[in-house]
């Protein structure tokens, strides 16, 4: 990134953070014209979040000032809305928890918060109310915020091809195989002229391409392609790296392999290179075996061009 496209995305976001900080009032001295500063409801809502944090986990969590916490606490105190309780490992220390007050005026804050989101988004169509918590949580991942990591719960897997599933295909594979292995453009090509050829024969009944999607984009993609004479032909299988390690790859060779069984096939390959040893993993764990692996020149690197095999189990 050149200094000047750097300067352009600081400048984004700084005016990104001043139309929200306005949008949510979050300027005004009080939250929802109640008694409370933002400083004071983000504490209460760590107590009632976390159910029995302790006054240096709110600390650690907020980065507060240890004494301005501690002023802030005896007057929750003394106001009813939080109690402090001996902890039983360390009675010395204390563990803190909302009373029935607290509770309610968390509620409150709650319900005015969700109301206020609510206006923000009311001329807005269904898809792009959807297009904002997608951007916001993809946000939330890139910067590693904390419940910001896609967990495989957040993940749709679907099937069947829609307008622009192919587009997105090539896409990401162009993007992750550039910027992991250094693939130049004939990387892309090739995606292309395969998923063409593809599509020239494809068979919903005998074909399937799964996609899986999460925070509105393309996660992770695996297809079994029906070959005939009981075999087919295992491709396209990619995960992004921002959603790895969370068991995708697992699901969607799983959703692959489920199909295989359904339709009888007695043999399914797959063709990568050496370079894939994390999907060479899930292959190996799924009872593909490797058969060959033969030096080739592609896409500007030198690789070993490896085939794997599947042998069906009989009567499956």
């Amino acid at each position: 990134m050149t200094q000047e496209q750097e300067a352009t995305m600081i400048a984004n976001i700084r005016q990104f953070n001043r139309f929200y900080t306005m949008q949510l009032g979050l300027l005004q001295q009080h939250v929802f014209d109640s008694e409370y500063s933002l400083t004071e409801m983000r504490v209460i809502y760590e107590i009632h979040f976390n159910h029995q944090t302790t006054a240096t986990g709110i600390r650690e969590a907020l980065n507060i000032d240890a004494g301005y916490l501690s002023r802030l606490l005896r007057n929750f105190e003394k106001k009813g809305l939080v109690i402090k309780h001996p902890l039983p490992e360390d009675g010395r220390s204390s563990y803190l928890q909302l009373t029935a007050r607290g509770k309610k005026l968390m509620a409150q804050m709650n319900e005015l918060s969700d109301m206020q989101i609510r206006q923000m988004l009311a001329d807005l169509s269904v898809e792009q109310r959807r297009q904002v918590g997608h951007a916001m949580n993809k946000v939330r991942c890139l910067l590693k915020m904390p419940g910001g990591r896609p967990r495989l719960e957040d993940v749709e897997i679907r099937h069947g091809l829609q307008p622009g599933d192919i587009g997105d295909i090539i896409r990401v594979h162009g993007q992750v195989y550039a910027e992991e292995y250094q693939y130049d453009l004939r990387f892309e090509q090739y995606v292309t002229e395969t998923l063409h050829e593809f599509l020239q024969t494809y068979n919903p009944a005998k074909d399937r391409v799964w996609l899986a999607n999460c925070f509105g984009e393309l996660a992770g993609m695996i297809a079994i392609i029906h070959k005939g004479r009981g075999r087919a032909q295992l491709r396209w299988f990619l995960i992004r790296p921002e959603f790895r390690g969370i068991g995708l790859g697992r699901a969607l060779m799983q959703e692959a392999m489920d199909f295989c069984r359904a339709q009888r096939f007695r043999e399914v390959y797959l063709l990568t290179t050496n370079q894939q040893q994390t999907a060479a993993g899930i292959y190996l764990k799924a009872g593909f075996v490797k058969t060959a692996s033969t030096p080739e020149h592609l896409w500007g690197q030198d690789v070993y061009e490896e085939r794997y095999e599947l042998k069906m189990p009989t009567g499956s």
